[in-house]
């Protein structure tokens, strides 16, 4: 994996609270509109969020908002949290999000899916597979967690074809779970500069 302390949101790209709520309805419209090029429906319970800086950056804008944070050291303990969620120039980043509406559903399902950190990968066509690399602190013996943030490694071959605009999927295999669905041209793209941008 890459190195990703290096790879970091820089502090003077984040606002103080004053100045972010000035700017908050145009730094959440930009941010709203990269997120949902970035958003993939997996099947009818799961979504898959890849991550760049500009949707990293106002998770951590979002936390300080939220939390009234501004003191600086808890200000770097935040941006170097939320900074683990971007993509380096080898690996897609992204969000897994899994939604059941009904309580007693959810607990049902997320015991169900034990083991689908196993079970998700991008299907590149004529570059193989990249299986998905979970956080192993949101694992469970008994239940998976219902938010878990996910790393794609990619080859030299996968980020080429990422590049050109062939066709890649998202699979979940797991026998719980099974659904296949078709990344859109324009995620691929987004993806590719994601890339090219680190």
């Amino acid at each position: 994996m890459t190195n990703r302390r290096k790879n970091q949101i820089p502090r003077a790209e984040i606002l103080d609270l004053g100045d972010y709520e000035r700017q908050r309805d145009e730094i959440r419209a930009r941010a709203m509109s990269a997120r949902a090029i970035r958003r993939i429906e997996l099947g009818p319970h799961a979504t898959v969020a890849f991550e760049n800086r500009e949707t990293v950056r106002y998770q951590i804008q979002e936390m300080l908002r939220a939390e009234r944070i501004a003191r600086e050291p808890e200000v770097a303990h935040e941006i170097e949290t939320y900074s683990d969620l971007l993509p380096s120039s080898d690996e897609l980043s992204a969000t897994l999000m899994f939604e059941f509406p009904e309580p007693g559903a959810r607990d049902v399902n997320l015991r169900d899916l034990v083991g689908f950190e196993k079970h998700l990968h991008l299907d590149f066509d004529g570059a193989g597979i990249a299986t998905a690399y979970f956080d192993r602190r949101q694992l469970d013996a008994d239940r998976i967690s219902a938010v878990q943030f996910i790393r794609f490694p990619l080859d030299r071959a996968q980020r080429e074809v990422l590049a050109r605009g062939t066709r890649v999927r998202v699979v979940a295999d797991h026998p719980r779970y099974t659904h296949r669905v078709a990344i859109p041209s324009r995620t691929s793209q987004a993806l590719a500069r994601d890339l090219a941008d680190v």
